[in-house]
């Protein structure tokens, strides 16, 4: 394996993973994996490998959200942190590259659609994740996530059954009506309608590993393609 240390601003070289699947619904969040802090590319209860130069940086904060650094470390399939004891949150920014879909419905990844032929549409997909590692951080908003679920309290001092009040943003502005969907792992297909200044309740889902989601495509200036955001807001309940 090969670790690298990473400061708040570290960025990575760009790859699209030879294991990539359909773009649709797939979020990337922090998941124990066999005794290690794992981003996860997934889709319910369903996870796949990806090209680790996939995950462009990860800017790490600690518990007073001051700029911090943690430490990588590159698998075969994926990437894994080593979270310090100082850790609060983390901001990982994964660019999935594009998705052709051709006349003939098949759907080819890709970092360069231009020679590909009978072309119907590309989707260009991106993702984001906000995952809080400490219950001392006090909830606050990041710059460049553009699309981001700030808690109004730290999600780690809840539990199960309980409810959070989140607020959606999009470049820095409330995000109206944004489709929330409130359980990633569980419920993939349900969403809630945060309210037109970005407020919404959700329902704490689990015990252990929680992921809260927004998926929005928006227009590009190639009039073929569509840029898909997935946005989340990921968290680990200690078992009751």
């Amino acid at each position: 394996m090969k670790k690298k240390l990473l400061a708040a601003a570290l960025g990575a070289a760009m790859g699209l993973s030879m294991y990539a699947a359909p773009a649709d619904a797939h979020g990337v969040y922090y998941a124990n994996r066999l005794d290690q802090k794992a981003l996860v590319l997934g889709e319910g209860p369903l996870d796949n490998a990806y090209d680790q130069a996939c995950v462009q940086r990860i800017d790490a904060y600690d518990v007073n959200f001051q700029p911090t650094t943690v430490e990588r470390v590159d698998g075969e399939k994926n990437v894994m942190i080593v979270p310090g004891d100082d850790l609060g949150v983390t901001a990982t920014f994964f660019d999935y590259g594009y998705f052709a879909k051709t006349t003939d419905g098949k759907v080819i990844p890709t970092r360069d659609y231009s020679n590909i032929e009978n072309l119907v549409s590309v989707t260009y997909a991106y993702k984001y994740n906000v995952h809080y590692w400490s219950p001392s951080v006090t909830p606050a908003g990041l710059y460049n996530v553009p699309i981001q679920i700030v808690p109004a309290v730290n999600p780690l001092t809840l539990r199960r059954g309980d409810t959070l009040r989140l607020r959606i943003y999009k470049d820095g502005q409330p995000y109206a009506n944004a489709p929330v969907i409130a359980d990633v792992l569980g419920d993939l297909t349900t969403e809630t309608q945060a309210d037109a200044n970005g407020y919404v309740n959700v329902r704490v889902a689990n015990n252990g590993l929680n992921v809260i989601g927004v998926e929005v495509g928006f227009p590009t200036d190639d009039a073929n393609v569509t840029k898909k955001i997935f946005s989340s807001l990921s968290f680990i309940l200690p078992a009751e």
